[in-house]
């Protein structure tokens, strides 16, 4: 595991922390806790994700954010079809 990767872990065991002591405070206000809650639960899910994928969740969510979010798929099947060729 290189430092880069384990820095996305810390930061999504950070983002982990953070909702759940929000969705902790939320339980315990009054009001708007309900809101409060699903946002802590939502970034407590996010630094799950984190947690466990480490940098290819960044790598993964800014391909599928770029125009060419094809081309892995477009890479692997020419790959595919040369090693039928053979």
């Amino acid at each position: 595991m290189t430092v880069r990767d384990l820095r996305w872990r810390i930061g999504g065991g950070t983002l982990l922390a953070m909702g759940y002591f929000t969705v902790h405070a939320a339980s315990k206000a009054a009001g708007s806790a309900d809101l409060l809650g699903l946002l802590g639960f939502l970034v407590a899910a996010a630094g799950l994700l984190l947690l466990i994928g480490g940098r290819r969740i960044a790598l993964a969510l800014r391909v599928e954010r770029s125009r060419h979010r094809e081309l892995p798929a477009a890479i692997r099947t020419a790959h595919h079809a040369r090693r039928q060729g053979r």
